[in-house]
């Protein structure tokens, strides 16, 4: 009883809501200083090294966030956390870091840096290796890549933050006993 009046009063969504924008922040920082420093994971050539850093800077922030929120939460409802309410935790985290990812990149490819849209459709169509199919696809895709980019982000996200929050809650999930706090 005393587990579902503390799940009553605290809610995770201040906290999912927190943790998912500073980490849209910490993307769109983390953005500008690749391409401050010409990285680009999706290029022609890039290193190993390269799309290995960019991948671990980036998921395993994700990853951290997530559990994060979900651990944080936990411990504000007394050390117990049923698999439902930490999955929730996560989930929401990852709704909300793609939505405000979504917004933060339209800004970052509309305002901030346009000609980040060029650099990638270039390097699409040099992928494209001449088969003009698919940079005929390319060039009609251009003026909506400022959104489709930053769009299917949130999904990815979102979905992957679907699959990190169910693992992440099995792991961190800790039921009150039914006999804890009797006496």
């Amino acid at each position: 009883m005393e587990q579902q009046i503390l799940q009553e009063e605290k809610k995770p969504n201040a906290l999912a809501f927190q943790v998912g924008i500073s980490f849209a922040i910490y993307v769109l920082i983390l953005t500008i200083v690749m391409r401050m420093l010409k990285i680009d994971p999706q290029g022609i050539d890039v290193p190993i090294y390269q799309i290995v850093v960019s991948s671990i800077l980036t998921w395993g922030a994700f990853i951290f966030a997530i559990f994060y929120a979900q651990n944080k939460h936990k411990k504000d409802l007394g050390g117990f956390i049923t698999y439902g309410r930490a999955f929730s935790t996560g989930f929401k985290v990852a709704a909300y870091s793609g939505l405000f990812m979504m917004i933060l990149l339209i800004i970052y490819y509309q305002f901030i840096d346009p000609s980040a849209i060029t650099q990638m459709m270039d390097t699409a169509i040099a992928k494209a290796n001449g088969n003009e199919q698919q940079i005929k696809g390319i060039e009609m895709m251009g003026k909506y890549m400022g959104y489709f980019v930053p769009f299917s982000s949130a999904i990815v996200f979102t979905l992957a933050g679907l699959v990190i929050s169910l693992i992440s809650a099995a792991i961190l999930k800790k039921e009150r006993p039914a006999h804890f706090n009797e006496a």
